[in-house]
């Protein structure tokens, strides 16, 4: 006798309903849903190193022992970690990127119905985070100082929504995306002090251009504080994920434990090795990248567009419509990110090349007309 197969309707789900987050980035298939010849377009949207990975990456990564498990806590890439920033090796976790990490932090700090609360615009990996574990998130929007002068924290505001709603746990992403607005150290290092009770996450992702650091070891002693750092972006290896998190022995040890075990796979830890041995390759990468930004604000702006200070490797141009300058910009030959997913559809962002592809960029510019009102 076979058994009787009863279906459910749609709406009776086992599996909770959430929005993915959108990247920027290629997407090969949108692309060509679009029409577009990959072959002929280059890509701003992606805040990444212009010179990609050091030259030893790919012997490295040929290299790797596949044909074995490897390392399960990445040892010898956590240990040169650790001594880059200061820190006992037992305060780094290394991670399949950042992302792995921001979703592990939030499953260990939040519960259903929990508040979470983040500094907008922020990454949407920090929202989907967040609800999947069924907490609420809230938001303290940055302010634009008007100008071209960017996006600032309103301090008072977001030290308010602390006081008021005491959230569990607070993303803080510095210098943000997509503004590429960075917070002061001393706010950071005061927000730690004051709220015990408020698990900080500090996103640094795109911390390479800044003039100085953000915390000090010293901070972490306060065990509210965890720190994430990407190796996908400037260090040249999106393509292998790479990320890790430098936080309080205390705050490390249940994240490492939580970690799928083998999650940064033996290509991943060696490049990271291999990356780090080349801090020259690195500095190239950066100085390339604030040369070359400054040079595209300054003529952007003599043009009339509005370009907004930022402290990161990209910055926002204000277009008016995004979604249409992005559209004609791409008829050129040239791929920005739309920032509406951001809550900025008035904004596109741009991350420098090499001069002549970035040559090729404000040619596609001044064909258009930058918008009359100004933000």
């Amino acid at each position: 006798m076979s058994a009787r197969v009863v279906r459910r309707s749609p709406a009776a789900s086992f599996l909770r309903s959430v929005e993915a987050s959108v990247h920027g980035a290629i997407d090969p298939a949108a692309l060509r849903a679009e029409g577009v010849d990959l072959d002929a377009i280059v890509d701003f949207s992606s805040n990444q190193s212009p010179l990609g990975a050091a030259p030893a990456v790919a012997a490295a990564v040929a290299g790797a022992v596949v044909d074995a498990y490897p390392d399960p806590r990445a040892g010898e890439l956590v240990e040169i970690l650790a001594a880059r920033h200061g820190v006992p090796a037992g305060a780094v976790v290394a991670g399949n990127g950042s992302t792995e990490l921001i979703r592990l932090l939030a499953q260990l700090a939040l519960r259903p119905h929990d508040v979470a609360l983040a500094l907008a615009p922020s990454f949407g990996e920090c929202v989907v985070g967040t609800l999947l574990t069924g907490a609420r998130l809230e938001s303290v929007m940055l302010a634009h100082a008007g100008d071209g002068a960017g996006f600032v924290c309103d301090e008072p505001a977001l030290r308010a929504v602390l006081a008021n709603l005491r959230p569990r746990l607070c993303w803080l992403c510095s210098p943000n995306n997509p503004t590429g607005s960075a917070l002061p150290a001393t706010l950071i290092a005061a927000l730690v002090e004051e709220h015990a009770d408020t698990l900080f996450v500090l996103d640094e992702a795109y911390c390479d251009l800044l003039a100085a650091p953000q915390w000090s070891p010293e901070l972490l002693a306060a065990g509210n504080l965890v720190i994430l750092r990407s190796m996908t972006k400037y260090w040249g290896l999106a393509g292998l994920r790479l990320g890790y998190a430098v936080a309080d022995v205390s705050l490390a040890l249940p994240l490492r434990a939580a970690a799928p075990p083998w999650n940064v796979n033996a290509c991943a830890q060696a490049a990271g090795v291999a990356a780090l041995a080349d801090l020259d390759h690195h500095a190239q990468a950066v100085e390339l990248l604030r040369r070359e930004r400054d040079r595209l604000v300054v003529e952007l702006r003599a043009r009339g567009w509005t370009v907004e200070s930022t402290s990161a490797g990209f910055f926002l141009i204000h277009v008016g419509d995004a979604a249409a300058a992005r559209r004609a910009l791409l008829s050129r030959g040239c791929l920005v990110r739309d920032c509406a997913s951001f809550g900025l559809p008035e904004y596109v962002r741009v991350s420098p090349g090499h001069a002549p592809q970035n040559a090729r960029l404000l040619e596609a510019f001044f064909a258009l007309t930058p918008p009359e009102t100004t933000p």
